[in-house]
């Protein structure tokens, strides 16, 4: 089961019109957890119909009940689809909230930058406005070789975050992507989550989809559609095997994977970036997506945020919470991946993302042979303080750059 943290107000609904109160404190696509109010225990355990997660007068979702035990309730099947819906939506909320709240890094920020040395020149004999940040990437020039990597995904918080985020990337001149839209893609109800480009249309804009949602039959028509939904420039097919085995709801069967990315590198009509999630992309898997087509790679190293670390903090379960600190800090180190990537698929786009922080960081990742440094986790926390905190923290590391740049000669 899900922990739900905060817990949330919870009206169950008996046969006889009779209503009782408590709070939903776990949940799963089967059941949900209840811990009932002090004056509502006298409860029978089976007469309850229907349940409504949220205040009366604000209600969220109403479910119906095919069976109780004490604190325990089964889902009726005519329940479900609304079920996983809910629970997209919390799972992704939980994200934010962890994220935002919680130390969710690699324990010790190693990301492999720590030990690249760039050259120092003590008298650059050049001027500040002279210092050029720019960079060509996938078809376009931007102002700096910065991506805001994706990680919002569909919850109303989002929609905000979002459009912080693509005020500040349109600003700044750099590229942005979303996070998952998988949720939106089932239901269109929350595309506007991801639809930026309605108030900021020259963003460039790179969609997301997960492996998982390349096991369906219409998976070439999903990824078409992720595109369309929101206008995007490019799409990012997230890989996140440690992250789904931890997650209690996560997907276990990987099999033929690549040969759809291939098949989807091929037919869609936008460059399709493979995208690890935090344990870093290794060289066989990276020439194996190379021999299917795909010429663009995000390596998610190790040393930033940690997503399995992030799926154990949700569960209830002693067992997974453990699984997710054993892997808090699993993968290849982000330089290393880069490193890596660039001598075995020298021609290929690489993205460095994976505990960069700042923009010295940023010029090692591109001195060790990225093309991009992509930064995530700093500039959501910066959306959810304020609406023009993530302008200021880009403008903050691109001239950490530049500075870099300068005094290296870079």
């Amino acid at each position: 089961m899900i922990q739900v943290s905060p817990h949330l107000p919870l009206t169950a609904f008996t046969h006889d019109g009779q209503s009782y109160h408590g709070e939903l404190i776990a949940i799963s696509e089967v059941s949900a957890q209840v811990e009932w109010h002090k004056k509502d225990l006298s409860l029978k355990p089976t007469d309850i119909q229907s349940i409504l997660i949220g205040s009366e007068s604000n209600p969220s979702v109403v479910f119906k009940i095919e069976s109780s035990m004490d604190g325990l309730l089964s889902f009726d099947r005519d329940s479900q689809p609304e079920i996983r819906d809910f629970l997209h939506g919390l799972r992704k909320s939980q994200h934010l909230d962890i994220c935002a709240n919680h130390d969710v890094e690699h324990s010790s920020r190693r990301n492999g930058f720590e030990d690249v040395e760039l050259p120092v020149l003590a008298l650059p004999e050049t001027a500040w406005a002279d210092i050029d940040t720019s960079v060509s990437f996938l078809g376009r020039t931007f102002s700096a070789p910065i991506l805001i990597t994706g990680m919002t995904g569909g919850v109303a918080q989002g929609t905000i975050i979002n459009e912080r985020l693509a005020e500040a990337a349109t600003a700044h001149n750099i590229p942005m992507g979303v996070g998952s839209q998988r949720m939106a893609l089932e239901n269109e109800a929350h595309a506007d989550i991801f639809r930026v480009k309605r108030t900021y249309p020259k963003l460039f804009l790179i969609g997301n989809i997960g492996i998982g949602q390349l096991r369906s039959k219409d998976y070439l028509d999903f990824c078409q559609r992720a595109v369309d939904m929101i206008s995007a420039d490019a799409l990012a097919i997230h890989v996140n095997v440690l992250q789904e085995l931890i997650q209690i709801e996560g997907d276990r069967d990987f099999r033929g994977i690549i040969d759809k990315i291939g098949h989807v590198t091929t037919k869609l009509n936008r460059p399709v970036i493979v995208k690890e999630v935090g344990v870093g992309l290794d060289v066989p898997t990276a020439k194996r997506l190379a021999e299917v087509g795909v010429s663009c790679f995000d390596v998610g190293g190790s040393g930033g945020t940690s997503w399995a670390l992030i799926e154990g903090l949700r569960s209830i379960d002693p067992i997974i919470r453990r699984r997710g600190d054993v892997f808090r800090n699993w993968g290849i180190p982000t330089a290393k991946a880069v490193r890596d990537l660039r001598l075995a698929l020298p021609k290929s786009s690489i993205i460095a993302t994976g505990g960069i922080r700042d923009g010295l960081t940023a010029l090692k990742a591109l001195h060790v042979g990225a093309n991009m440094a992509g930064i995530g986790l700093p500039l959501m926390r910066a959306a959810i303080e304020g609406a023009d905190r993530p302008s200021k923290l880009l403008g903050a590391i691109i001239d950490e750059l530049k500075i870099a740049k300068m005094c290296s000669g870079l």
